[in-house]
């Protein structure tokens, strides 16, 4: 018998052809002997050169030896597995430029992975063995290729049909039997060429709910409403149209948060709330062609959770999602995007909406705004009061660009040095909110104030610190109780307006 490449079931030439293929199986003999008997546990190569590709079974009319074997375009592949039933077949012709489509049928109205499918054509018309473990098999069921073992049959537009059979995966090398309709004997293929045919239609579905467009063609979110069963107010985002004047200082983020306060954000955390439906990407298909049951099992009938995304393309996106729930260590949400048929499992991480809260992807500086945009400020703690106006030198000049030098300070009336006065709006800044205070009611009077009017912006903010607790200050903006933060920062905010004429070192905060 040969020691050379065999041919036994038709599987295409190379991926170049496709649209067209050979018919054959290709089993590299290891063993270096004509015969050798063969087991589950041994697994030892026959060598036997086994032949499955009659004379009838090419096309008509005359080819080259390369054509020998050319049995035409791949029709269709149909598939049996426990899953039941699918069927690939032929969308679109391969050109000289393009290789040939496939599709799943019945499943045009989803959102399939086309490279995937494809590889259900390609992985069967291209497929090679790695070793023939017996001829003429008399207990294929120990190979798992016995009654009821998935199959694959695959047909060319010629007419000529082969079938291959998927048994256990070898205990010995770790690959999969497999035998051809018609014979016994018993080969062995790659893993991941046989898992590709125990499949399902859901496992074909793109897992992107919604494609990230190229960075230049991204549309601009206007707004974004979270609606959640969890919390009685609504989180509500809108494009700031603010940030698009130059020098506007603060929190360089697009958008602001308007409901259930409004407030600055941070990038690196809003970013994946604001625009994270683009690109968003889940483990799993929970159900295709999804029911009204499929919903309701997923809690997806009465959604935990409802994100409305609106574009300034006129697109607007509603993804629902179920209560988050913890599994194999990960927390996980069912979502899919309203009135589609898809339901998918996703994590948390990339699904946030489901468990974000406003405080999350505030800022949390309560002071913002670039130190020289402010023209007034006003500092107030028990008895002292220190008043400051600050304007430029030259008027011209923009205040992105200015130093102390550039600066004239005033306090109380008087002359006052700009770099001290920079050092106390730095520390201003510094100071950060621990929670949002959204309700509460301020008793008694502020441990300190500050005023500050921002020319750039045309805004004057009012910021009033209250004892709350031991640990905790209560910070109301302009009469609205907005944050929390420690009571050591308030109490530092006492001691450093106190501390402005004295040349002391400002108190850090905590």
């Amino acid at each position: 018998m040969k020691k050379q490449m065999y041919s036994i079931i038709g599987l295409g030439a190379a991926v170049a052809v496709l649209g067209g293929g050979l018919i054959m199986l290709k089993v590299t003999d290891k063993s270096g002997n004509d015969s050798s008997s063969s087991s589950v546990a041994e697994e030892t190569n026959t060598g036997a050169d086994l032949v499955l590709i009659e004379d009838g079974d090419k096309l008509p009319g005359t080819h080259t030896l390369e054509e020998e074997h050319y049995h035409g375009v791949v029709k269709n592949v149909k598939i049996v597995n426990k899953n039941g039933e699918m069927e690939v077949v032929l969308k679109k012709a391969a050109t000289d430029d393009t290789s040939a489509v496939y599709g799943i049928k019945g499943c045009d109205d989803l959102p399939m992975n086309e490279t995937s499918v494809n590889t259900l054509a390609y992985t069967i018309d291209n497929l090679t063995s790695t070793s023939l473990i017996e001829e003429n098999c008399t207990d294929l069921d120990k190979f798992g290729l016995g009654s009821g073992a998935p199959t694959v049959e695959l047909s060319y537009e010629s007419g000529i049909q082969r079938k291959l059979y998927i048994g256990n995966v070898s205990p010995v090398s770790n690959q999969t039997y497999v035998r051809v309709d018609g014979s016994d004997s018993v080969f062995t293929i790659q893993n991941s060429s046989a898992e590709t045919y125990l499949k399902k239609p859901e496992d074909f579905v793109k897992l992107t709910l919604l494609e990230e467009p190229p960075q230049d063609q991204t549309p601009k979110v206007n707004s974004l409403r979270i609606q959640r069963e969890d919390i009685d107010y609504d989180i509500y985002i809108e494009y700031d149209n603010s940030t698009e004047k130059k020098n506007s200082g603060g929190s360089s983020s697009a958008h602001k948060l308007v409901e259930p306060t409004v407030a600055m954000l941070t990038v690196e955390k809003s970013t994946p709330i604001t625009n994270g439906m683009f690109g968003l990407t889940a483990e799993s298909v929970q159900s295709i062609h999804s029911t009204d049951k499929d919903k309701a099992e997923a809690g997806l009938d009465k959604p935990f959770c409802t994100v409305t995304m609106k574009c300034d393309d006129g697109k607007d996106y509603v993804l629902l999602s179920g209560k988050p729930f913890t599994e194999d260590g990960k927390e996980y949400c069912y979502i899919m995007f309203k009135d589609a048929n898809v339901i998918y499992k996703a994590t948390t991480e990339n699904a946030q909406w489901a468990k974000v809260m406003p405080i999350d992807i505030a800022s949390r500086l309560m002071f913002s705004g670039f130190v020289w945009n402010i023209s007034e400020l006003e500092a107030k703690a028990g008895s002292t009061t220190e008043k400051f106006e600050i304007s430029m030198k030259d008027s011209s000049k923009a205040t992105s660009d200015a130093t102390t030098d550039d600066v004239i300070v005033k306090r109380n009336g008087g002359d006052f040095g700009a770099e001290r006065y920079r050092q106390f709006y730095a520390f201003l800044i510094s100071l950060n909110a621990e929670d949002f205070a959204l309700g509460e009611k301020p008793s008694g009077e502020p441990m300190a104030s500050v005023t500050i009017k921002d020319s750039l912006q045309g805004t004057v903010k009012k910021y009033e610190f209250y004892d709350y607790s031991v640990m905790k200050s209560l910070v109301v903006i302009d009469g609205e109780s907005k944050f929390f933060c420690s009571k050591a920062n308030a109490d530092a905010l006492v001691e450093n307006i106190g501390k402005i004429t004295t040349g002391q070192d400002f108190t850090e905060k905590t």
